[in-house]
């Protein structure tokens, strides 16, 4: 049970942490600011898929 728990506050720690960056990359959006660089849920993974997506979505709006 105590490792169950373990897990879930990892879990917890790791979505806290990507839902502050993207608060922070929609505030940076709307504000016309730097938008910060793309993290993933993993640390240490880049943000190469995320940076796509992006890009493939300002390529439609043309």
């Amino acid at each position: 049970m105590e490792l169950i728990n373990i897990l879930l506050t990892a879990l917890l720690l790791l979505l806290l942490r990507k839902l502050v960056w993207c608060l922070r990359w929609l505030w940076c959006y709307y504000h016309g600011k730097e938008t910060p660089e793309p993290i993933s849920f993993l640390p240490r993974r880049s943000g190469e898929t995320f940076a796509g997506h992006i890009q493939r979505a300002d390529d439609e709006e043309d």
